[in-house]
């Protein structure tokens, strides 16, 4: 018995200190709980804003006809794209011809932001609404999160990818 009265102390002690962690962890976890429910609990709402204002930038590209500026916020695909349906030697020279296709371009407006992922799950997606004033039916314009964690569009109002 006299062996294990030395040894009780530590036990106790090892105890209280082995409950006292996971109450901290506990507190923490709580506290990160809360401090997301006051941002929407994620990254959404960023995303969100981040890509309304390249979509933004992209309307406004647009309505000055401003190829250089336009192109900057397309993916390489999609440039390549629109100067297989308007010509040109690069994006930026096949640009004006594409921005002056839509309908009152300078009256464009961007609308709401449907976020979304591709097929994996990995690449954020923003598919924007770009509202054109006399038409009925709004265009999309849509948004990916590229590795630079720059919005690009890959799929431009008024042209068709093609394909099946």
């Amino acid at each position: 018995m006299r062996r294990l009265l030395p040894a009780l102390p530590l036990a106790l002690l090892l105890a209280v200190t082995a409950c006292s962690g996971g109450e901290e962890r506990e507190e923490a976890a709580g506290q990160a709980e809360e401090a997301d429910a006051g941002t929407g609990g994620d990254a959404a709402p960023d995303a969100e804003a981040d890509a309304l204002r390249a979509a933004g930038g992209f309307v406004a590209s647009l309505q000055a006809v401003d190829g250089e500026a336009g192109c900057a916020l397309i993916d390489p695909a999609a440039r390549n794209v629109l100067v297989e349906a308007y010509g040109g030697a690069d994006c930026a020279e096949a640009f004006p011809a594409y921005a002056e296709s839509l309908p009152d371009a300078e009256g464009a407006e961007v609308g709401e932001a449907v976020m979304g992922t591709d097929l994996d799950g990995d690449i954020p997606i923003a598919t924007v609404t770009l509202v054109f004033p006399g038409e009925d039916d709004p265009e999309s314009l849509e948004m990916r999160r590229d590795s630079d964690d720059q919005w690009l569009a890959t799929r431009l109002p008024g042209i068709s990818l093609g394909g099946a």
